[in-house]
């Protein structure tokens, strides 16, 4: 179960490193389309989703990437939430993508996050 563990971990951390960088400054470009490029139609619903991202699961991928790399206990608690969290996430995307209101681009691109949320997920339940 070490084994298993370590790989967990060492995915999650390499995950949770990119979503700390990447993830502002994606978003941060999508809110400066929104404001700035008339042509560049971004919903203000999206401009609130990218919102509430930065002030709940941005600060939690901050907190799984620290707990990761200094091994606090916590840490799985942590992931678990944000996995859980991420899956629910990726369930509203695939009914989208069954109902014909997003793309199979869109639903190839979040695959992987889907992927990582359930191994989040499996590294807070697995036992220490």
């Amino acid at each position: 179960m070490g084994r298993l563990q370590k790989l967990m971990n060492g995915l999650l951390l390499i995950y949770f490193l990119f979503m700390v960088i990447v993830t502002p400054l994606i978003d941060i470009g999508h809110i400066f389309a929104r404001y700035g490029n008339a042509n560049f139609s971004v919903p203000g619903s999206f401009v609130v989703l990218i919102l509430v991202e930065h002030l709940l699961v941005w600060p939690l991928c901050i907190a799984n990437f620290y707990g990761i790399f200094t091994g606090k206990l916590w840490a799985k608690k942590t992931c678990f939430i944000y996995g859980v969290g991420a899956a629910i996430a990726m369930a509203i995307l695939s009914e989208m993508v069954r109902s014909s209101g997003a793309s199979s681009t869109l639903s190839s691109i979040y695959a992987p996050f889907l992927g990582f949320a359930l191994i989040s997920v499996l590294n807070g339940l697995v036992p220490h």
